[in-house]
C-alpha cells in the first residue's frame, strides 16, 4: 500500500501536528511506503490565479503543482490531517485542491456516461481517510455540513469510493489524558487503513 499524507496546519506544535506524527510513525513503524506533503512547512502557494494566460482548464498541467499530481497518482491511499475551520478546510488545504485536483486529473467530462450530468470520476481504485479535530460538540460535529460538501461534492464527485473520517470534537475542553486517548486511537486507526 502507498500512502500520501497531505497535513495541512500554521501551527507547528499543534495537536493536528501530533496527529500527524502519531499516524506517520505508525504507517512507517509497519513498513508502508509513504509520502508527506506539509503544505505550511513546503509554503505551497495556494492562490489560483486564473486570467487569459491562465486558464482554469490547463491547471491539469500546471508544472508548478506536476510533483503533487505524480504523488496523488502514485498513492493508493491519501490520508488528509487538518483542523476544521468554519465547517471546512483551512484556506491553504482548499487552494492546494483548488489547483491540484483539477478536471482532467481527478475528473473528466469527455468519456461520461451518455446522458450523464456528472463528469467521470477518475479516482475510483483510491482512498480518503481524513483525520481532523473540531471544537464544536459533538452534535454539530456529526452532522457537519461542511464534511458533507467535502465528502460528495469534492471527493466522490472525483470518482473516490473508499472515503472515510475520523474525527475528535470538543478539542478546546479535552483533558490531558482524553487526548492521550485520541493520539493511541489514531494510532490505531493508522495500523489498520
Amino acid at each position: 500500500m502507498k500512502f500520501l499524507l497531505i497535513y495541512c496546519h500554521s501551527n507547528p506544535k499543534s495537536f493536528t501536528k501530533v496527529v500527524f506524527d502519531a499516524i506517520l510513525d505508525t504507517l512507517v513503524s509497519l513498513k508502508a511506503s509513504v509520502q508527506v506533503v506539509d503544505l505550511y512547512g513546503e509554503k505551497f502557494d495556494p492562490v489560483l490565479m486564473v486570467d487569459d494566460a491562465h486558464r482554469r482548464r490547463d491547471l491539469c498541467s500546471d508544472p508548478s503543482t506536476k510533483k503533487y499530481r505524480d504523488m496523488i497518482s502514485e498513492a493508493n491511499h491519501i490520508v488528509f490531517i487538518y483542523p476544521v475551520w468554519w465547517h471546512g478546510f483551512p484556506a491553504m488545504l482548499k487552494g492546494f485542491i483548488d489547483r491540484v485536483i483539477t478536471s482532467d486529473f481527478v475528473y473528466s467530462f469527455k468519456n461520461r456516461s451518455k446522458g450523464s450530468i456528472l463528469p467521470e470520476g477518475l479516482m475510483r481504485n483510491k482512498k480518503i481517510s481524513c483525520f481532523y479535530s473540531l471544537d464544536a460538540p459533538y452534535p454539530i460535529a456529526m452532522i457537519d455540513p461542511g464534511w458533507l460538501a467535502i465528502k460528495y461534492g469534492l471527493f466522490r464527485y472525483c470518482g473516490f469510493r473508499h472515503v472515510k473520517r475520523y474525527f475528535r470534537h470538543n478539542l478546546k475542553h479535552l483533558s490531558e489524558n482524553e487526548r492521550a486517548e485520541w493520539i493511541q486511537e489514531c494510532r490505531r486507526i493508522a495500523s489498520n487503513l
